[in-house]
């Protein structure tokens, strides 16, 4: 690349970066917040001038990293972290969070930014969910990465949830559904086993002018490519890959803000030292239960090791 263009793509770059930061900076996360319930709802209707009812609520998703930064620029209390749900089930012998779907991106999305300490349960969780797939996708006889994804619906594109229904507090779709972003996900944790997974999709033919597709549906007919990219899926594939070849850069980036390192200590809790099988299933909205091998009531330890 000749000199000019560099310093030229230099320039851009810090603009862009300049613009984030500010985007950041701006956002206000408090009139989400629902004091009543300590929980942040999931939108504000404009044309109502109303905050929507439901509320992001488990540990095991993507909201725990909007509520970390919200934390940590001071827009909601400390205390919203530790009303996150936290129930447990048991799975291959391991006890771990669940989620509302059971879907790759619910428990690694956020640990491309986040740093998950040894000995906490959200590490235990991620690694748990990441044998879970391997297991699930090895039975079935199809590459892993099961998560929220695009797929066929009636002759045209639809997206839906796909997650393993033993992780998942919500009805999945029964559907067999890969999304190769989700394997990226996994890329820093279990590099050798995500690069043979992509290997082998690559010799599918799931690839395209812009690197993997979107997700692969099988049917009664085979394997069937959804030919699409996601800019969001793509982009999380990048980062995961970054983090891989650089030694967690993207992490080592977001822990080096002064507000996260104050933070931090939200990201050390501990796995329950008592964790007693709870006698009656959850029961969800509408009446439906939920479908898990066990829920477990647990005592928590905040302190850092």
């Amino acid at each position: 690349m000749r000199r000019g263009r560099s310093e030229e793509l230099t320039g851009e770059l810090r603009e862009i970066a300049e613009i984030c930061d500010r985007l950041v900076r701006e956002m206000d996360f408090r009139f989400l917040y629902d004091k009543r319930r300590t929980a942040l709802s999931i939108g504000y209707d404009l044309e109502k001038d109303l905050r929507e009812p439901a509320c992001y609520d488990l540990l095991a998703s993507e909201a725990r990293i909007g509520y970390f930064v919200a934390i940590a620029k001071g827009d909601i209390p400390q205390e919203a972290w530790f009303q996150l749900g936290r129930t447990h089930t048991m799975i291959r012998g391991t006890c771990m969070l669940l989620s509302w779907t059971g879907t790759m991106f619910e428990y690694l999305m956020p640990v491309l930014w986040m740093r998950h300490y040894a000995g906490t349960m959200t590490e235990r969780s991620v690694r748990a969910v990441i044998r879970a797939q391997r297991e699930d996708a090895r039975r079935k006889g199809v590459p892993r990465g099961i998560s929220e994804a695009a797929c066929l619906a009636k002759e045209r594109f639809g997206y839906k949830a796909f997650g393993l229904p033993e992780l998942a507090l919500h009805r999945v779709p029964k559907s067999v559904v890969v999304s190769p972003y989700a394997c990226f996900l996994a890329a820093a944790l279990e590099p050798a086993a995500v690069v043979a997974n992509l290997r082998q999709m690559e010799e599918f033919g799931w690839t395209g002018r812009y690197g993997y597709y979107e997700s692969i549906q099988y049917t009664s007919g085979g394997a069937e490519p959804i030919r699409i990219w996601m800019a969001h899926h793509q982009g999380m594939s990048l980062l995961a890959i970054t983090n891989l070849l650089f030694d967690n850069q993207i992490q080592q980036y977001f822990h080096a803000e002064p507000q996260v390192m104050a933070t931090e200590l939200l990201l050390h809790e501990r796995v329950p030292d008592v964790a007693t099988a709870a006698p009656r299933p959850m029961m969800l909205p509408g009446g439906s239960r939920a479908r898990y091998c066990r829920t477990v009531k647990v005592a928590f330890s905040h302190e850092s090791d």
